[in-house]
């Protein structure tokens, strides 16, 4: 499932693929910290639920 995170430090959008979490159907995880692709600025991953893209 892909995911949707706003950057905090330009507002772009960055998207996710997360990887599925043992059985769960509804557990996902995805990085707890990234880079912007447009600014390079770090930002943390906000607790779930997160929007879909």
């Amino acid at each position: 499932m892909e995911f949707v995170f706003e950057c905090g430090w330009c507002d772009e959008d960055n998207y996710f693929v997360g990887k599925q979490v043992g059985f769960w159907v509804d557990r996902w995880e995805v990085p707890s910290e990234w880079d912007c692709h447009c600014c390079d600025g770090l930002n943390y991953t906000p607790d779930p639920p997160w929007t879909e893209a």
